[in-house]
């Protein structure tokens, strides 16, 4: 089995983004109770970098540093979604 190049490797975590972290959850369910790390802002800013990337990919060829910084991105709101138990 060959490793994916950096265009394919994006498309698959794309669409692991958008299968595990609940960008659509309600606003009261967000911010009610106890917050330790804003998980409003970090699903903003992570839905936001994922739709830049989800219009670009097929024009511009992402490079690994693109990957790596989508990647720790996406740990970190993982994190605090997991951490204000919203997965």
């Amino acid at each position: 089995m060959t490793k994916p190049n950096c265009h394919d490797a994006m498309l698959l975590m794309l669409h692991e983004i958008r299968t595990k972290i609940p960008f659509n959850l309600p606003q009261t369910t967000i911010c009610g109770g106890d917050c330790r790390g804003c998980s409003k802002k970090m699903l903003e800013l992570l839905d936001t970098e994922v739709s830049y990337w989800e219009s670009l990919v097929e024009q511009q060829q992402p490079t690994l540093a693109d990957l790596k910084n989508l990647q720790q991105l996406a740990q970190r709101t993982f994190k605090i979604l997991h951490r204000n138990k919203l997965v």
